[in-house]
């Protein structure tokens, strides 16, 4: 994703706080515009609708610096110890307050509107990011048994959601701490690779 100008990172924190204060629908692009302080015409020239706006939200969340710390594979370290550093830094996206709030924000509204849970999976979609690659390097190298990526992805990251994602949505779950996201580190990596390693 390319780097926001000011004005607009102006409009996608604005744009937040509108969406978890009115919910999806109660949100308009004029309120919107009146929270950011900019006219309609600005708003409109850099998102044509408040879906939109709400997808750039996903993707500036989607720069969690969480995941700048995932490793990049390396084939003379030790994979287990790899993987676990790999879903920590997942689990630490997720565990972020944002995430939380605008994806509690969707699920309230996409039995209304069901387009917007194209919207929600972005939140939580990793295959754009170093865990992705990470997986397929290390089925590259032949660490991990010869499948497609996305679908050892979807394994991994079906772990990784049900404690960093579903038990906070559904359960109103509390933030892991640090050391529960290491042993839940610890436990996924085990059980993805008693299946997946060579």
């Amino acid at each position: 994703m390319k780097t926001m100008s000011k004005k607009q990172l102006d409009i996608i924190l604005a744009a937040t706080s509108e969406f978890e204060m009115r919910g999806f629908s109660g949100t308009s692009m004029e309120k919107i515009a009146a929270a950011a302080g900019v006219s309609k015409r600005t708003l409109y020239k850099y998102y044509g609708s408040k879906e939109v706006v709400f997808s750039a939200i996903i993707k500036h969340l989607q720069q969690s610096t969480s995941l700048e710390q995932c490793p990049q594979y390396l084939s003379e370290k030790p994979l287990r110890e790899q993987l676990v550093e790999v879903i920590h830094a997942m689990l630490m996206h997720l565990n972020e307050e944002e995430h939380i709030r605008l994806a509690r924000i969707v699920i309230s509204e996409v039995v209304r509107k069901p387009e917007l849970s194209d919207i929600l999976s972005d939140t939580v979609d990793f295959t754009s990011n170093a865990p992705f690659q990470w997986i397929c390097s290390a089925i590259n190298d032949g660490s991990l048994r010869q499948v497609e990526p996305t679908k050892a992805l979807t394994h991994l990251t079906g772990l990784v959601k049900s404690i960093g994602l579903w038990s906070r949505l559904i359960f109103c779950a509390p933030a892991l701490n640090e050391e529960e996201m290491r042993t839940f580190s610890e436990e996924y990596a085990d059980f993805f690779l008693s299946y997946y390693q060579i």
